[in-house]
């Protein structure tokens, strides 16, 4: 978790950060599967080929779907990166290409309708601690994968269904700030304070 909050923070300091698939869930898909790698003791050869897996997850979401927060919410963030983690951590951890693909529908499904609700349209709150959250996400859809546990839904299918999930989700609750945390008190103060001293600089 230190790792997944530690690149989104960097992210959001505006440090150079790996897209993967976005720059708001950037911390999820390194944090989970270097952390696995590690605790596994495998090598490089071993990591590359768990991320071609996740960068072919990512792709089908993207092709089939979408990865943009504006789009289709931070279920096409958090989403699609906690399913590119889930299936790159079973293939870490030996498994066979249908138990991959079980743990990343399982990690997708669990996301369906998320929204991206960013407080004062900045990509910190609640997104870095979403990164944290969905490491941890991606490690247990793909030990519920590996232990076969399958998902009722194959992975294509998941991916349509959040692509139209996210053809039913209204725009306030699409990277607008509009909606969701990014309405409640707290964030409005939040957004006003930042506003004021945006404008006291200037």
């Amino acid at each position: 978790m230190v790792d997944s909050l530690s690149i989104a923070s960097y992210n959001a300091g505006m440090g150079r950060i790996v897209a993967a698939p976005t720059a708001g869930s950037c911390g999820i898909v390194p944090a989970a599967v270097l952390n696995v790698r590690d605790e596994l003791g495998l090598g490089i050869d071993e990591t590359v080929k768990a991320l071609f897996v996740a960068d072919i997850i990512g792709y089908i979401i993207a092709r089939n779907a979408t990865v943009s927060g504006a789009e289709g919410g931070c279920q096409a963030e958090c989403g699609a990166a906690a399913a590119m983690a889930a299936g790159a951590i079973a293939v870490l951890k030996g498994a066979e290409p249908g138990v991959i693909l079980h743990a990343a529908a399982l990690a997708l499904k669990n996301c369906l309708g998320l929204t991206c609700d960013s407080v004062a349209t900045l990509v910190e709150v609640p997104c870095i601690k979403r990164n944290a959250f969905f490491a941890v996400h991606a490690i247990v859809a793909a030990d519920l994968a590996l232990a076969g546990i399958k998902s009722v839904i194959p992975f294509d299918e998941v991916v349509f269904a959040m692509k139209d999930t996210a053809s039913r989700m209204p725009p306030q609750l699409k990277e607008t700030s509009e909606g969701g945390l990014a309405i409640t008190k707290t964030a409005k103060r939040i957004q006003r304070d930042l506003f004021e001293k945006e404008n006291a600089h200037r």
